[in-house]
């Protein structure tokens, strides 16, 4: 029998040591022990998660229980207390009961039975204050678990309302899209298909191509296998629609992997044109290439090119530019659920700086009348609409068009994107 809840400590051990993505940990241990059934996969998916997740919220509780404030508990307890607390808030279908029992089984297990009594007793008080309906916090910002630096932006940003939209949106369950191959099939068709799977799906309000699926469609699906269709996010699937792809456009993503906008816009050429897919490292464009072989492209090349360093071979060579670019990836806090704890000031004008650098090279591979498409998965104006006027002010392009998505307000992830063209 798996030790679920030892892998979740192991897992958030290794998440605060390495500082690798805490979604990148998980998906590694579910692979090293797929023997494991997909219920106990799902278990230390959603249990790891929600600790991270809700690590503000929980903190504030434990510490209105504990004499020993979180900050100054051993690292080791901090997890263990943080997951039996997730467990009890979170989790209602755990007795409580059983999270107080496996965080204290756990306390003993790593040798430091000495301190089970006092796991048990704050366990056991957040299991009372659960039960009598007596959790609560101080305000929103806490109770939606988010740092205060991130609260101010948002709110800045764009107000105190629509700033609670995007943190309740981000803790909810994400809307999981799905992109049909029309050099494949056509969405009817891939709808047909899925639901013959039992998969439950249907049309969106926008685009042309997207498909929502009802439930959670695992990757061994066999139309995802077959090439049929693609994981992308409707924000991402608009974006390249907006590009106007007719069929016979020479187009360079410079930012590509894992190659979902650039395999989109080789699906619309429809075996005309070229797609060059550009990404820095060479498991990035095996990702790419992966999709590429999984979709049946053949009009698309993926390549190990650094989008911040200016190649005079591929000046004026584009009819499209693909420039979905590094950014603080505040609009998808939902799918990676530590990003919000990573943002800072320095970090967002830093990329943003970058994000410069490759749009001023980006406008140099355009040809005359060639199309520009700016895009970041993030809700920060650094990074979206003032790099925007950047390209219109200082390149000479003229914008057609953009877009914001906002998760929370919109039914897609938080995203950005804006068209222009070179005179």
């Amino acid at each position: 029998m798996t030790d679920t809840r030892s892998l979740v400590l192991d897992i958030l051990e290794e998440y605060e040591r390495s500082g690798v993505f805490l979604s990148d940990i998980v998906r590694a241990v579910q692979d090293k022990y797929d023997y494991i059934g997909e219920r106990d996969k799902a278990f230390i998916k959603s249990l790891a998660t929600g600790t991270v997740e809700k690590q503000i919220a929980l903190d504030a509780v434990i510490d209105g229980v504990s004499d020993i404030k979180v900050k100054k508990m051993k690292p080791v307890i901090r997890r263990i207390i943080r997951m039996a607390a997730c467990e009890i808030i979170y989790m209602d279908h755990i007795p409580a009961r059983a999270s107080v029992n496996e965080a204290v089984r756990l306390t003993k297990k790593k040798h430091i039975g000495g301190l089970s009594g006092f796991v048990n007793a704050v366990t056991r008080k957040i299991a009372l204050l659960c039960e009598a309906g007596q959790i609560s916090f101080e305000n929103d910002r806490i109770r939606y678990s988010f740092p205060e630096f991130v609260f101010d932006l948002l709110k800045d940003g764009y107000g105190e309302e629509t700033a609670l939209k995007i943190m309740e949106a981000s803790g909810e369950c994400q809307r999981l899209y799905l992109r049909v191959n029309g050099s494949s099939c056509g969405r009817d068709e891939l709808m047909d298909i899925l639901k013959k799977e039992g998969i439950q799906a249907e049309k969106p309000q926008m685009g042309d191509h997207g498909i929502l699926v009802k439930d959670y469609i695992p990757l061994r699906s066999k139309a995802f296998l077959n090439g049929l269709c693609s994981v992308q996010d409707l924000s991402s699937q608009l974006c390249i629609e907006a590009a106007g792809i007719t069929g016979d456009e020479d187009i360079i993503d410079l930012c590509a992997a894992p190659g979902g906008k650039a395999c989109f816009a080789s699906e619309l050429l429809k075996g005309r044109g070229s797609v060059r897919a550009f990404d820095i490292g060479d498991d990035k464009v095996q990702k790419i290439n992966e999709n590429i072989k999984r979709l049946g492209l053949n009009n698309i090349t993926a390549m190990v090119k650094d989008a911040e360093i200016y190649d005079e071979g591929l000046k004026e060579s584009a009819d499209i530019v693909i420039a979905d670019l590094p950014c603080s990836g505040l609009g998808v806090m939902g799918r990676k659920v530590d990003i919000k704890y990573r943002a800072t000031r320095e970090g967002i004008i830093s990329l943003a700086a970058l994000q410069r650098r490759i749009l001023d090279n980006a406008c140099r591979y355009l040809k005359s009348g060639g199309k520009l498409i700016f895009s970041t998965c993030t809700l920060t104006h650094e990074e979206t609409d003032m790099q925007a006027d950047h390209i219109e002010s200082a390149k000479g392009l003229k914008k057609l068009f953009e877009k914001r998505f906002i998760q929370g307000v919109e039914p897609c992830d938080g995203f950005y994107y804006s068209v222009f063209i070179k005179a």
